[in-house]
């Protein structure tokens, strides 16, 4: 037997999300979610142009900056300043080139604290960074969005995972309740 197509019925679609449908080492029938695009473009685009814009303060402000009595990092700020004036013109758009990066990197650490979900009848997988978690359909009693969180409840009514998302409470019902999952309306 043939896995279905990713445009196929037997595959459920999550419109406006990265996540793809029987992505690599997830099962036929599995919605996989992640974090919405949109909000990985608002949150490189906001966290780079606040380090260049962070980048450029420094270099119009250093000169008042060690003009003060009391500045911690004092050390940083000579040495980041006596390169900036051996450059020139340049080391402005060093100093804008670098909190560029620098709001990147925390970007990129941003986006990766999201988790990936990946929902089929047969189970539920977690995905933070690089560590997965398995939960099998006869341990999850039930789903639901609780302030923020997808939260997984056992047989027992405890809870087995609880992970902060920025996914829509309707994707994530949505998914749940595709697969065949008792989804809490209350949440």
């Amino acid at each position: 037997m043939t896995a279905p197509s990713p445009g196929s019925p037997d595959v459920p679609q999550v419109p406006g999300l990265l996540g793809v449908p029987a992505s690599r080492g997830a099962e036929p029938r599995t919605t996989v979610l992640t974090y919405p695009g949109r909000d990985v473009a608002w949150t490189y685009g906001l966290l780079v142009g606040g380090g260049a814009a962070l980048g450029a303060a420094l270099h119009l402000l250093r000169g008042w900056l060690l003009s003060l009595d009391v500045l911690p990092w004092r050390g940083v700020l000579v040495t980041v300043d006596r390169v900036v004036d051996g450059w020139g013109a340049w080391g402005a758009v060093a100093l804008v080139a670098a909190g560029a990066v620098l709001g990147c990197v925390v970007a990129a650490g941003e986006v990766e604290k999201e988790p990936r979900f990946e929902v089929s009848p047969e189970r539920v997988v977690v995905v933070r960074g690089r560590k997965r978690r398995t939960y099998l359909r006869a341990d999850v009693r039930e789903a639901l969005h609780d302030d923020g969180a997808l939260v997984l409840l056992a047989t027992n009514g405890t809870e087995l995972a609880r992970a902060t998302t920025g996914i829509p409470a309707r994707d994530l019902e949505r998914a749940f309740r595709d697969a065949g999952y008792a989804w809490d309306p209350q949440s």
